[in-house]
């Protein structure tokens, strides 16, 4: 067949076209795609370093169990150290006989502990029996050298008690938090309560040189605000205009002069330049990332809610920068939902019985309304009900229960998962340190179905629901072709029970529509529950954790898989009988499951797994550790069914990605993705999962005292291209290839048909 050179230009054209359309996400090094926001919260007591004047201790978010004390370098703005203490620091105290050693001191409880000024480093605690020990007077600036008249501060000199350095105040200016005149002058003002602004000496004027937000401290709940390629809201209205024309031609019309003003556009922004234009069509400006994150979903915004009551909008692809903060005015608030899905509204509710309604003009925020509950109790959690519409489940800390509908003239609707529903009930599944309660929710009634309340030496320490996955296959492939089928039922939910009697620590599945218990193990290795325990239900298995003191202390890792049925091919569950999986007549197939144990070399807090938009990647066990670290491992290597690799059958080594068991599992330094970093994660922080737009990317999250933020690839960067890849290059040597081909293909014609007729 001739090629032609119209062809050959045509198939030059479809793959430029092919592989412009191709993009990929370039590797990112540490420290790049990660992000924290170090906080301190508001500052309580500040004591200045006789060693150093640019640096002092601050005493901050202070509780009645602890107390954060941080060293800080006053001039710079940056956090030297941080030590959160067991007890409330009311006292911070030098060492009589070695002033640089600090005594920090609850007068109430006469706990202390000492520390060495340099690297904080503890040198001794006790309760009562306090060193003898120098005070320090708390710090406190002298009133004839700063004065505030009107809008202004003034700066006067020792000696002649002129105005030395003047300074415009800030909007929002509450008080002068801090102020030194020996060299080097530095001055700290409070604005708004929980912004801090340095100033130092630039010639004859005072200048920021820092600024600190300290308003978004101890997150207690988020939502994620996606944002769109304004290009793609372009396109889909000029789609839209195009339905709606009278005619063909108009529509036609409509798009060649749309697509000759955005040509136009196009010149212009280039200056006419063909090189500009081929560059930026060819897309070989590696430095603009701002189409790429928007094109694999990296760029969103991060809304957290605060126990005080802020909330903040946090640019997730620009290190967390603050976009925007607002000043709710509410105590104690505790949760927030969107209340439509193209998210352009919110509602939060607080602890004290109020809520309000949020609305996102512009991606910058609006308070619409603000108004209290019907009846004035304080509010214990809140559940959101998806198929009623506007409603929502209110439980008092009296345990009672309000079903609120908002106004829906408001513009409200709902949007959130549920356990089980049918027709018009709904079945909700609730849990304290007590009990699981089930409710069910018909025409607009709340009624009790069934508990399971511990005794009084028992307590649930952790608890998770199956979350909804989208189902990618039904069971397992063995070595030998042969499925094991996965229990997929979805009314299910995992706890953990602890028995000071007994000391023990018990595993529970349940039923949620029931209340039926399931599967049950315990574990008699003597828990420790003064550490932490987690749980997390995966698609079809259940990953939890605890501190064993015997036979020797060590953190355990538990992982249950459950199947329908042990037996390879062997499935219960009737595909064309939707009946089999009805709880309330009793046809469900209970799971039978296998269980190992694991040892983690580190004490684990939280744990939360990774989520990804279609759930094929394989999933990631995230973990908080107790050290202020986060790591994770993939599920593949908590497997229950693994064996020792002595005692693996060929049919066993060839199932896919099939692992020996292996009691311990180390940290893998790659798989620490908090690096060098010092977190402070908060006693109430969450670890929480984001999906982007590619498969193999998951971004995780700890929301808590800190704001941390990454990226994942459990299963690697199968859909990421390296950095150095060059498209253009490469679209040049296929060109070249193919003219190469075109212009020597006439004589290898030539050449065979030689070899054919001519006789040697």
């Amino acid at each position: 067949m001739k090629i032609t050179y119209t062809a050959l230009v045509y198939g030059f054209i479809s793959l430029f076209l092919s592989t412009s359309c191709v993009q990929a996400v370039f590797s990112e090094d540490a420290f790049v795609i990660d992000w924290q926001l170090a906080n301190l919260g508001p500052w309580e007591k500040i004591i200045p370093d006789a060693r150093d004047r640019n640096r002092v201790l601050i005493v901050s978010n202070s509780t009645e169990t602890s107390s954060l004390v941080s060293s800080f370098n006053i001039s710079s703005g940056q956090i030297l150290f941080r030590n959160v203490l067991p007890f409330a620091v009311d006292d911070i105290q030098l060492d009589s006989n070695d002033h640089n050693i600090l005594v920090c001191v609850n007068s109430s409880s006469q706990k202390w502990q000492k520390f060495d000024l340099h690297d904080w480093f503890l040198l001794d605690e006790g309760v009562s029996n306090v060193p003898a020990t120098t005070i320090l007077p708390p710090l406190s600036y002298p009133n004839d050298q700063v004065i505030i008249k009107g809008d202004g501060l003034h700066v006067l000199d020792k000696t002649s008690g002129l105005a030395q350095w003047k300074l415009e105040l800030p909007q929002g200016f509450d008080k002068v938090e801090y102020f030194q005149y020996e060299d080097p002058l530095t001055l700290v003002l409070n604005v708004n309560h929980t912004q801090y602004i340095g100033f130092s000496v630039n010639g004859t004027e005072l200048i920021p040189v820092w600024q600190r937000e300290e308003s978004l401290t101890n997150v207690v709940d988020y939502a994620v605000l996606d944002v769109f390629d304004s290009r793609d809201v372009e396109l889909n209205e000029d789609m839209k205009a195009e339905v709606f024309s009278d005619s063909l031609w108009d529509a036609y019309w409509l798009r060649l002069t749309t697509n000759g003003n955005r040509l136009l556009n196009l010149l212009k922004d280039n200056h006419f330049s063909p090189g500009r234009i081929f560059t930026k069509v060819l897309g070989l400006d590696s430095k603009d990332t701002t189409a790429s994150d928007l094109k694999f979903g990296f760029a969103k915004i991060l809304i957290v809610l605060t126990n005080d009551g802020f909330i903040g909008g946090l640019d997730m692809i620009n290190k967390g920068q603050l976009v925007w903060k607002l000043d709710l005015q509410i105590d104690q608030a505790i949760k927030m939902f969107w209340t439509d899905e193209n998210h352009n509204e919110l509602v939060v509710f607080s602890h004290d019985g109020h809520y309000l309604t949020i609305g996102l003009t512009n991606n910058l925020p609006i308070i619409k309304s603000r108004s209290s509950l019907p009846v004035k109790k304080n509010v214990y959690s809140v559940i959101k009900l998806e198929e009623h519409q506007y409603q929502y489940l209110i439980k008092f800390d009296n345990a009672n229960h309000l079903l609120f509908t908002l106004d829906p003239r408001k513009g409200m609707s709902a949007s959130f998962p549920f356990l089980f529903h049918s027709g018009s009930r709904m079945f909700i599944t609730e849990h304290d340190s007590d009990g699981i309660y089930g409710y069910i929710i018909e025409n607009d009634l709340i009624k009790d179905t069934w508990q399971r309340i511990v005794t009084p030496k028992e307590k649930i320490v952790a608890y998770d629901k199956r979350g909804e996955t989208n189902l990618n296959s039904l069971g397992i492939t063995l070595g030998d072709k042969s499925v094991l089928y996965k229990y997929l039922y979805p009314n299910l939910a995992a706890y953990l029970v602890t028995n000071e009697e007994l000391h023990t620590i018990t595993f529970n599945l349940i039923d949620t529509i029931t209340g039926e218990i399931l599967v049950t193990q315990k574990h008699k290795d003597s828990p420790d529950f003064r550490l932490p325990t987690d749980i997390v239900f995966g698609e079809y298995w259940v990953v939890y954790s605890y501190f064993s003191s015997e036979p020797v202390p060590e953190q355990k890792l538990v992982v249950v898989e459950l199947y329908e049925s042990l037996i390879p091919d062997e499935r219960l569950s009737n595909p064309s009988n939707l009946v089999c999986y009805n709880p309330l007549t009793g046809n469900v197939n209970k799971p039978q499951f296998l269980t190992k144990q694991f040892i983690f070399p580190e004490i684990i807090e939280k744990m939360t797994i990774s989520k990804t938009t279609d759930d094929i990647t394989t999933k990631a066990i995230v973990m908080e550790l107790e050290n202020g670290q986060i790591t994770y491992i993939p599920k593949l290597f908590l497997n229950a069914r693994g064996k020792p690799a002595e005692e693996m059958t060929n049919n066993d080594k060839k199932e896919f990605m099939a692992t020996p068991y292996t009691p311990v599992i180390p940290i893998n330094d790659n798989f620490v993705i908090t690096h060098f970093r010092n977190l402070l994660p908060g006693a109430n922080s969450k670890l929480i999962s984001i999906t982007t737009n590619l498969e193999s990317t998951s971004i995780i999250c700890d929301l808590g005292h800190d704001i941390f933020c990454t990226r994942i690839t459990p299963s690697g960067q199968f859909d990421l291209m390296s950095p150095t890849f060059e498209k253009g290059k490469l679209l040049i040597t296929i060109f070249i290839l193919l003219v190469i081909t075109y212009v020597i293909r006439p004589s290898v014609s030539s050449k065979k048909l030689k070899e054919q007729w001519l006789i040697k």
